[in-house]
């Protein structure tokens, strides 16, 4: 049986997205990429999630940590759909050592996750340069997790299949993320953020969308030269 170089998986997940100006945006990623649009705008997301667990080749590394990434959506040179992450964060030192190996810019934050007593509702923080970027608060709904529908907002979100990473020199990378379909909870959220201008990327443009899932299994791909694709 066939081991994966690398599998992540992501627990109590919640999507946050907020539309920005795509000109803007345009301008925070590296030329050789698009802007991908969705309901007229461009998109940046923020993603609490748990990681659960990772192992490389079956060989389990690393602890349940709390983490944050930050994206947008793109196309490639070929036109091909993907991701480009901005920034991560983790309370696992291990998975922000192997930073430069999964393309992601881990930095400096405090990550937390507490439930409120009494009323079943989650807040999760996140503060950067001792200022705090992203606070969510939700709760969980009624109801069974379930795909997001063939294209639609939600899909464009969460199935994305493909990661696209800078290097030195202009140097391109290209990665492979393979998993089950995501399945979307009912949620009730509330998202306040200073995130966007923390890492100087662009304001909003409108309230926050939140997604979010009960989890899912990663299964990431070794990053290769664009012009090896």
């Amino acid at each position: 049986m066939s081991r994966k170089p690398l599998t992540v998986r992501v627990e109590d997940v919640c999507f946050c997205h907020w539309p920005v100006d795509p000109d803007v945006l345009d301008r925070a990623i590296p030329s050789w990429l698009s802007v991908e649009r969705a309901a007229d705008d461009a998109w940046i997301t923020a993603i609490h999630h748990t990681v659960a667990g990772v192992s490389a080749f079956g060989v389990d590394l690393g602890n349940p940590a709390q983490s944050v990434t930050v994206r947008t959506y793109v196309t490639g040179p070929d036109g091909q759909r993907g991701l480009y992450f901005f920034a991560a964060f983790t309370t696992d030192p291990i998975a922000s050592a192997a930073g430069p190996l999964l393309r992601l810019n881990y930095r400096d934050g405090r990550v937390t996750r507490r439930d409120a007593d009494g009323d079943h509702r989650t807040e999760r923080t996140l503060d950067v340069d001792g200022r705090r970027a992203l606070t969510v608060r939700y709760t969980l709904g009624d109801g069974p997790a379930s795909p997001a529908p063939p294209d639609s907002l939600p899909a464009f979100f969460v199935e994305r299949f493909r990661v696209f990473g800078d290097g030195p020199l202009g140097s391109r990378f290209v990665g492979n993320v393979g998993h089950e379909p995501w399945e979307l909870g009912p949620v009730e959220a509330t998202a306040e953020e200073d995130l966007l201008s923390v890492l100087d990327l662009p304001d909003a443009a409108g309230d926050p969308l939140v997604h979010y899932s009960p989890g899912n299994e990663l299964g990431v791909s070794p990053f290769r030269p664009l012009w090896l694709d």
